[in-house]
């Protein structure tokens, strides 16, 4: 059985300077950048001087009104960062920030700064966020086009459009949700800067934003037809279609794609059958007889006949 050692504490206290050295030694973390100084800020009157341009067109946007005054008493200075280094040298490049020349990420930081609540919480982690896009990408701080939000395109439509070439085809498709009209936007049922439901919809899912204008189809129904409940977007297409009410197939073959057993009358319509002289030529759509296909709750209801 091996010996017990015993240290005794004028032992321990000479070996105790190589037992320290031994131990990983923590490295502090770095130090913040400075926080600027009071006497570091100049002003807007300072700002107008030079650039009295870009001030004068500030103040016709929304950050030129009371409310963002109010907010913020820094003014230029809120997104551009102190302005006296830059004054002292008699307005050298690199001795203030240029929003417009930073990274994405840097950009869209100095708007969160004041924009983080509302419609903007949830922009982090969003799909636009999570892309190249930045908030300078769709809004202009000091020339927007359009006075609402200050974007950069003349309609909020015409921004989105930008990037998504499909949707505006769909628009211009025979049946189609008001845009073009301007009866609607895109923010009618999207928020671009974020969602917690699929595709940036401004609602717990599809059904519910669908039912805030059609609130008819929202029941309950006595009799319930199923892919009406699941997702509307099973028979729809909100973006547009070349068939009535934005049906993704024209009717009949709409309704075929489920009821294609050998009942009532269950032989697709093909070609070589409307060509042919038969009684499926003229009013064949299942709704001339399913009237109701969202759901009824007449108590002979369960076709959806009334």
């Amino acid at each position: 059985m091996p010996k017990l050692v015993r240290w005794s504490p004028l032992a321990l206290l000479a070996l105790l300077p190589f037992i320290l050295a031994a131990v990983p030694r923590q490295t502090s973390p770095p130090r913040p950048a400075p926080a600027a100084q009071e006497g570091d800020y100049v002003g807007m009157d300072q700002c107008v001087s030079c650039h009295e341009e870009e001030v004068a067109a500030l103040k016709e946007t929304n950050h030129g009104k009371k409310g963002f005054e109010m907010r913020s008493s820094r003014a230029c200075e809120t997104c551009h960062g102190p302005g006296k280094a830059h004054v002292d040298s008699g307005g050298s490049k690199g001795t203030i920030k240029n929003p417009a020349k930073l990274p994405k990420d840097e950009k869209t930081a100095i708007c969160l700064g004041c924009h983080s609540r509302g419609t903007k919480l949830m922009w982090e982690g969003s799909p636009h966020d999570t892309t190249t896009i930045g908030c300078e990408d769709c809004h202009s701080v000091h020339k927007p086009k359009t006075e609402k939000a200050q974007l950069k395109a003349e309609s909020e439509p015409e921004l989105c459009f930008a990037c998504h070439k499909q949707k505006k085809s769909q628009f211009l498709r025979a049946s189609h949700h008001p845009i073009r009209e301007g009866k609607m936007e895109c923010s009618s049922c999207h928020n671009p800067h974020g969602s917690a439901a699929e595709k940036l919809i401004t609602a717990d899912s599809v059904n519910d934003k669908c039912f805030e204008c059609h609130a008819e189809k929202r029941g309950p129904f006595l009799w319930e037809h199923v892919p009406v409940r699941e997702d509307c977007l099973n028979c729809h297409d909100p973006h547009g279609t070349n068939h009535p009410k934005m049906l993704t197939v024209r009717e009949p073959f709409l309704c075929q794609r489920c009821h294609s057993d050998t009942r009532h009358p269950g032989t697709l319509y093909d070609q070589s059958a409307i060509n042919s002289a038969n009684s499926r030529i003229i009013n064949r759509s299942c709704s001339n007889c399913h009237q109701n296909i969202h759901g009824s709750n007449h108590p002979s209801g369960q076709f959806f006949l009334r």
